[in-house]
């Protein structure tokens, strides 16, 4: 019973990925009237690695997925922590910090676009009554772009691992935290050896989720600064939509998602590998 379904999944899994890989092998351009496919072998994967602008967006794409999965597991924790308890008013407070999940990327983009506004948006009006110069803004300036999409993403993405390091918490056994109290433990000292190693498997899945998320990241880009300024937040991503449905060049674009689907596959596998590990020392 359960063959035809599966039959049925991996087709829809496995055809689009198996139409890439063989269009990245070609030279295949939707302005051609002909639609011919001539094969270039690994001619697009090599031009890949010998493409400044590909590099250039490989290296903000890094930056990138590090600075908001970093940024994003350290805040959750703590609000997390911060908000463990189960009063009524933790409980409203937690309802409210998840509601920025329920909005699609891009209109959480387009909003902060607004907000970001050198002319008429708040943050820019404040930054002005304090005296502090906003010219271009965040978004228009090459050293402060980045760094404001990465807020966007955090305030965005932080409540997710925020749930997850919650659900973590609340599954740990009380009776070791009991014990260390009773024998005069600080709350800093339980935590840091008894509540964060058991919660680290937990922490690992949070981070595999954010990791594979924030090297796909592209509605934020596309709604707040197109890449720019420049190609200062130009990620691999968004340029792949260049290449593929600007420049219509879909064999070297397919290339280029095969290579961000290679390395979302070992970042996969190297959290994977770094939870086994984890798990066989408690053991």
């Amino acid at each position: 019973m359960l063959g035809p379904v599966l039959a049925f999944v991996l087709a829809i899994a496995l055809a689009p990925l198996l139409f890439s890989l063989f269009i990245s092998l070609t030279d295949y351009r939707l302005t051609d009237p002909t639609q011919a496919k001539p094969f270039v072998g690994l001619g697009n994967y090599l031009k890949a690695f010998q493409d400044k602008a590909v590099l250039e967006t490989l290296a903000n794409t890094v930056v990138f997925t590090v600075g908001a999965v970093t940024s994003q597991v350290l805040l959750g924790l703590a609000l997390a922590l911060l908000m463990s308890g189960e009063t009524p008013f933790m409980r409203t407070l937690r309802s409210l910090a998840i509601m920025p999940l329920a909005l699609p990327p891009l209109v959480v983009g387009l909003v902060w676009k607004a907000l970001y506004n050198p002319q008429f948006g708040p943050v820019a009006y404040y930054l002005k009554q304090i005296g502090l110069s906003v010219d271009r803004g965040f978004l228009g300036e090459f050293t402060t772009a980045m760094p404001a999409v990465l807020v966007i993403d955090l305030w965005q993405w932080t409540p997710l691992l925020m749930i997850i390091f919650l659900a973590g918490l609340k599954s740990l056994p009380t009776e070791m935290l009991e014990a260390a109290y009773v024998d005069g433990a600080s709350r800093t000292q339980a935590f840091f050896y008894i509540t964060l190693p058991m919660l680290l498997p937990v922490i690992f899945i949070g981070v595999l989720l954010r990791t594979m998320n924030a090297f796909k990241v592209f509605d934020i880009i596309f709604a707040t600064t197109g890449g720019g300024p420049g190609n200062a937040t130009s990620v691999l991503n968004f340029h792949i939509y260049k290449v593929g449905l600007t420049f219509f060049d879909m064999g070297y674009a397919a290339a280029l998602a095969n290579i961000l689907l290679f390395m979302i596959g070992v970042c996969c596998a190297f959290y994977v590998v770094l939870l086994r590990r984890q798990r066989a020392t408690e053991f």
